[in-house]
């Protein structure tokens, strides 16, 4: 069902992430016990499973819009965007949660860490808190928009 439909596009982002939850998932329950993971997928970004979550719901958000504009469903393109930014912004207030608690626990090391690796989104880093998560808002979108865009040539 989640990845049904011909539109390619929303597949591939899915797969990838689904593939990167996965891959972050596994990679932390077999080096939690040694301290603070800072390798895998966590030497890419901070937080690798939200940011495959963020990639598996543009995906269904994608879809949904596509599906929408054709007059199908309740909530509409404007509701399912709002839904989508609310989800969205669930992932970075958890995420920086998750960072608070993460600081608390392994300090320094933390910190250190922190500096050199970016937040949500690979090869984005920056050490100003509000310029990780613009970034985090924004290239999620423009990767929605892309994918839907995409859809709307290839599947109009």
């Amino acid at each position: 069902m989640l990845l049904g439909g011909p539109y390619w596009p929303d597949k591939v982002v899915s797969i990838i992430g689904i593939l990167i939850m996965l891959y972050a998932t596994l990679h932390l329950n077999l080096r939690r016990r040694k301290g603070l993971v800072t390798s895998g997928p966590y030497s890419v970004v901070r937080n690798p499973q939200y940011f495959g979550a963020i990639l598996f719901i543009i995906n269904l958000t994608s879809r949904s819009y596509k599906e929408v504009l054709g007059d199908v469903g309740w909530l509409g393109p404007t509701g399912t965007l709002l839904v989508w930014l609310g989800t969205l912004g669930a992932y970075i207030l958890l995420a920086l949660v998750e960072e608070a608690y993460l600081a608390r626990e392994f300090g320094e090391e933390y910190a250190v860490y922190k500096r050199k690796t970016p937040f949500l989104i690979p090869f984005t880093g920056t050490h100003q808190r509000w310029a990780e998560i613009v970034i985090s808002i924004l290239v999620p979108m423009l990767l929605l928009w892309g994918v839907v865009l995409v859809n709307r040539v290839l599947f109009p």
